[in-house]
């Protein structure tokens, strides 16, 4: 139940502000920034909790702003291609390298 919150918390905190738009001096900061963000689906992943409940909080949390929705859509498309043994250290840092080569999370 803590995952979820936390995911619930994550998908609000992109969708108060439109998490991408925020200024960021460089893609490495942004990317850094969005994979450090996306950690509470990685451990969700890692947890066990079901990728439909993880898609379910988009809607139960009352996220509106397409751009939000959308990174949060990436972040949970990365955590469900990754066996659930997966290192979190190790999906944070694939996921900044693919936010860097700009194959997720683009601006």
């Amino acid at each position: 139940m803590k995952r979820i919150a936390a995911i619930v918390w994550f998908a609000l905190s992109l969708s108060g502000s439109s998490f991408a738009q925020k200024p960021y001096p460089d893609l490495a900061s942004y990317c850094r920034s969005m994979s450090e963000t996306s950690s509470t689906i990685l451990q969700a992943r890692i947890e066990g909790i079901s990728r439909s409940d993880a898609e379910g909080l988009i809607t139960a949390s009352g996220m509106t702003d397409p751009l939000s929705i959308r990174l949060v859509k990436e972040a949970i498309q990365f955590a469900y291609s990754r066996p659930a043994s997966s290192d979190i250290d190790a999906m944070r840092a694939e996921l900044r390298a693919l936010c860097m080569a700009k194959k997720i999370f683009v601006q």
